[in-house]
């Protein structure tokens, strides 16, 4: 995404690379915000040019200065005002004149469209188990990349690895054989049977473990299940019929949760997607000679650091391992991928390791382009129940009746006629979403009701108050008459602009617009929302002070619609940021 923000960076070190030797792709990479704001608006470290100059990085920095502040005084480029040194650091401020001209009246934002395909594995949760709240995090994280990713015009394909084939199938079957099958498939009354065999099975093995044999007929819970999988991967005709109407009720549940989120897939691929392409897996593995045998199982010697990757088990089973071997082929092969990011916990980052290590043996220049999201657990999301994890729609139900309550209590001038199912759902969702996203992949996340549910602080709820705001600033400046059309008679506002944003208030709204592209940049960089989520909390914060500060009804009428401007730009920004993040916004509340 080329942005206006980007031009002045390019623009800068064009300039800073005439007076040096460095070039200006390499001082782009050191342009950054000050940690101070009124240190100035961009900001480079002179350390590496002093160096190579063997001069004091201060003394660099003074004359770079002198030089760049003459420069362009007589420069067509207005849009740098001052260039300060501050130890060894060189400072750009801005003319706020004129970037404020260029974001509200030049710049406009066109569809970005990128020759580059993206793949994103994310949510896979288990077929005939309960989509519970454990899976919302990698859930919510892959949404977000895959709305980032749209946003910034790459070609998508969001896959829903589902975990379709397994032993799991096995002790549901098993069930089914010892207490007969439901008179309706539902995820419910599978998992009721899961647990049912799962249970089952852990009295024999601690009956076992005490020397106590099975009882002459009783049936060995884990030996059916392993039997029941063994032959589903044969292809046994009654296996097979058992676990398509598994597959079959579990997904129609799955959408319908994720309908609740405002999520969509492009694929649902689960694991059984890959079942007859194992074999090509173990040929290409033993045809580049890597296939070896410990303890009776198959797998991949890869060396001291990452271990022995088991393939198969020593009964002939398939890994997970050997089905994501097979998966990664195919994706490789059909959509020709140039990144392909997997959002999975950090307990499975020995496993990927492993994956990219043995794509690298198989010599697959793909594998460099994987790459693991990994996560941290999320602590605390809890019903008022028994405090144990909890299905999801369980969850979903509650939040709904918290955030109904919360906005109650908390909102105290609240629009008549408002759908309040509608506003429920919105910022339970937003509460949620942003609690969940608004810290750094790796780190757990603690969540709290109350925390979540605010108005006031870092919340979901607080940004949906904002977006709302700016909506009330336009609908009262409707009915009084005021119209953006009629600022569409000329393109230069410099000295409108002058007389009626120029202060604190303004300048900080229209710096946060500024960073609107670079935040996504950066997201998509780093593959981290919470650069996201702290540039949707930066902007509604700089959007509450000018909504006090700003007065647009009752002013002079060039001055109203200069600032009905600046809202309506700030309005479009959060309005997408939240969009990104996977936050429907409201217009009232």
């Amino acid at each position: 995404m080329s942005s206006f923000l980007n031009k002045l960076r390019r623009s800068i070190s064009e300039e800073l690379s005439n007076l040096t030797n460095i070039t200006s792709t390499d001082i782009v990479k050191l342009l950054e915000q000050p940690k101070q704001s009124d240190h100035g608006d961009l900001s480079y470290p002179c350390f590496q040019i002093a160096k190579n100059q063997k001069i004091n990085p201060a003394q660099l920095a003074s004359n770079l200065a002198t030089s760049l502040n003459d420069y362009y005084k007589n420069s067509p480029n207005k849009f740098i005002s001052t260039v300060t040194a501050i130890g060894p650091f060189l400072n750009f401020k801005f003319s706020f004149e004129e970037i404020a001209n260029e974001i509200l009246f030049k710049e406009v934002q066109q569809e970005q469209t990128q020759d580059k395909v993206i793949t994103i594995e994310y949510s896979s949760p288990n077929i005939a188990k309960p989509f519970h709240v454990g899976h919302l995090r990698a859930t919510l994280i892959g949404n977000c990349l895959d709305k980032l990713y749209r946003k910034l015009g790459y070609k998508v394909e969001s896959i829903n690895h589902l975990g379709d084939w397994g032993t799991q199938f096995g002790f549901v079957y098993a069930g089914c054989k010892i207490w007969g099958e439901p008179e309706e498939y539902s995820v419910s009354s599978l998992v009721e049977l899961y647990k049912k065999a799962t249970g089952l099975k852990e009295d024999q093995e601690k009956n076992s473990d005490a020397g106590t044999k099975l009882k002459e007929g009783e049936i060995d819970v884990n030996e059916l299940a392993r039997s029941y999988f063994s032959k589903l991967e044969a292809g046994e005709k009654d296996e097979t019929i058992f676990w398509e109407k598994c597959v079959s009720v579990s997904i129609k549940y799955l959408k319908e949760t994720y309908q609740r989120m405002g999520i969509s897939f492009d694929h649902y691929l689960g694991e059984s997607f890959y079942s007859d392409k194992l074999e090509d897996v173990k040929k290409s593995l033993t045809d580049a000679e890597l296939l070896t045998e410990s303890k009776g199982a198959l797998g991949v010697d890869l060396g001291e650091s990452l271990g022995f990757a088991r393939i198969t088990t020593p009964d002939g089973r398939s890994l997970y391992l050997s089905r994501d071997i097979a998966a990664a082929e195919y994706r490789a092969s059909r959509f020709k991928f140039d990144k392909s990011i997997y959002v999975v916990g950090s307990p499975q980052t020995l496993h990927f390791e492993q994956l990219i290590g043995i794509l690298k043996k198989l010599g697959r220049d793909y594998a460099q382009n994987i790459k693991h999201v990994a996560f941290g657990h999320v602590l605390g999301m809890k019903t008022r129940g028994d405090g144990q994890a909890i299905e999801l729609n369980f969850f979903l139900d509650e939040a709904k009746e918290r955030a109904l309550d919360a906005y109650n209590n908390q909102v105290t001038k609240r629009p008549e006629g408002l759908d309040q199912d509608s506003v429920s759902n919105s910022v339970s969702l937003a509460a949620i979403i942003f609690s969940t996203l608004n810290r750094t992949n790796i780190k757990d996340v603690t969540f709290n009701w109350d925390d979540a549910l605010s108005f006031q602080g870092d919340t979901g709820p607080y940004l949906l108050y904002a977006f709302a705001r700016i909506q009330g600033i336009e609908d009262r400046a409707a009915a009084s008459g005021l119209n953006l059309k009629d600022l569409n008679s000329k393109t230069d506002y410099i000295t409108e602009i002058s007389k009626s944003l120029i202060n604190d208030d303004s300048k900080e709204l229209i710096r946060s617009i500024l960073y609107f592209e670079e935040a996504l940049e950066k997201t998509a960089e780093d593959l981290e929302p919470l650069v996201l989520t702290t540039y949707a909390l930066n902007l509604a914060k700089s959007i509450s002070k000018a909504y006090l500060g700003l007065k647009v009804i009752g002013e002079e009428k060039e001055v109203s619609l200069l600032r009905l401007q600046l809202f309506n730009k700030a309005k479009e920004k959060l309005g997408q940021t939240l969009e990104i993040l996977g936050i429907t916004p409201l217009n009232k509340m």
